[in-house]
């Protein structure tokens, strides 16, 4: 192999190197937002409606 060849070569395994590292970052971010996003509310209160509370 040419110096040229060898030079090319590297350059595309850094390429690789740097895609693998975006992907793993991304899909850290990903599970990380998953887990910081709130649930979805149990119940929906109407406008205007009032609970009981029963005290006894």
């Amino acid at each position: 192999m040419s110096n040229t060849d060898t030079v090319i070569a590297k350059a595309l395994a850094e390429v690789a190197a740097s895609r693998a590292l975006r992907e793993r970052i991304h899909a850290r971010r990903q599970e990380m937002q998953k887990q910081t996003e709130a649930p979805p509310p149990v119940y929906v209160l109407r406008k205007g409606t009032q609970l009981r509370l029963p005290l006894q």
